[in-house]
């Protein structure tokens, strides 16, 4: 089979190898359609720390069974899966805290998502991956994981019905956490970003928008949310956006740090802010398998709104250009396909 193997930063080969073959519990999945992720992106721009070269990137997966030994699943089924699980056993897991599992990347789907079959493991096949209706693409179901990401987000900001938000990032992330923002609470969402196109997708999904190149950040949120936004989603990588944010959130409101930051950097917090405004500051990363399930349930609800935000879908062979282009934010999210 082909795969897509990252040799190192700005390099990426097409290469065969053997279809992998499954033991006990183990599906084999053919590929239909794997997101490209701004992790990708970042791997093949700069390199990863966890991610080394002859990796074989995408994690965002939807395909068609061919073969299994799981006792949930049988050829033919269509299915959308995570790239990784919890262990159940750690003591992350035994506090429910899923996304901070000691042994995430224990077992993952091998070797890779830009491959035109992925073997599932036991814990993943168990736990994330799921069947998905006729009725909806493969290219909408390999939203599922990027989706659930954003599920745990929304969640741990915990906002009351009809809050306002504020989601500062126009990448795929932050279009996606406004495409579901209602089913978590928000009644009144402002997306503001840097990237005309992408904001133009997020005037259909927000209820007003902020160019960022046109006016400051506090400036124009000040004129949507003259009390302050009850709940901010930092969807960006910038110091300045989350000290934004924390001059921004309302009085008893919440900040979710959801963009990755580099690690070592540090930031100098208004603990005022948080004692006598008690104002949270919360991070998320990843999903656990109740993020997922809840995921494909918004994708049937909001499926018309979150296909929308697929703009582009290469081929196997044309992913390093797929790369390259999502490096300089074009589009909002591409696809590979088969």
């Amino acid at each position: 089979m082909k795969v897509a193997r990252y040799l190192g930063p700005g390099s990426l080969a097409i290469e065969e190898m053997p279809v992998p073959t499954i033991a006990d519990g183990e599906v084999l999945v053919k590929v239909r359609a794997c997101g490209v992720c701004g992790t990708d992106v970042k791997t093949y721009v700069r390199g990863h720390p966890r991610i080394g070269p002859g990796s074989v990137l995408g994690h965002e997966v939807a395909g068609e069974v061919v073969e299994s030994r799981h006792p949930r699943f049988s050829p033919g089924q269509r299915v959308a899966l995570g790239p990784y699980a919890p262990c159940g056993r750690c003591a992350a897991c035994r506090r429910g805290r899923f996304s901070l599992c000691n042994e995430l990347g224990s077992a993952f789907a091998e070797p890779g998502g830009f491959a035109e079959y992925v073997k599932v493991p036991r814990r993943l096949a168990d736990l994330v991956m799921f069947a998905i209706p006729e009725t909806m693409s493969f290219d909408l179901a390999s939203l599922a994981e990027p989706l659930a990401c954003c599920v745990h987000g929304l969640e741990a900001l915990s906002m009351p019905q009809g809050a306002s938000l504020l989601i500062v990032g126009d990448g795929p992330m932050g279009l996606m956490q406004a495409s579901i923002a209602a089913a978590f609470g928000a009644g009144h969402v402002v997306v503001a970003g840097a990237t005309t196109h992408r904001l133009e997708v997020a005037a259909e999904l927000a209820d007003a928008t902020i160019d960022v190149n046109k006016t400051p950040l506090v400036e124009a949120a000040r004129r949507h949310f003259p009390d302050g936004p009850d709940a901010v989603m930092v969807s960006v990588a910038s110091q300045q956006a989350l000290g934004e944010a924390m001059e921004l959130v309302a009085d008893g409101g919440a900040v979710n740090v959801f963009a990755g930051m580099p690690k070592g950097e540090t930031f100098p917090l208004d603990l005022e802010r948080v004692h006598y405004d008690e104002v949270r500051v919360v991070g998320t990363f990843g999903y656990g398998p109740d993020d997922f399930s809840r995921a494909l349930e918004l994708l049937v609800d909001r499926g018309a709104v979150l296909e929308r935000l697929i703009t582009d879908r290469v081929k196997l062979a044309d992913v390093e250009e797929a790369l390259r282009a999502a490096s300089r934010q074009a589009g909002v999210k591409t696809l590979v396909v088969s």
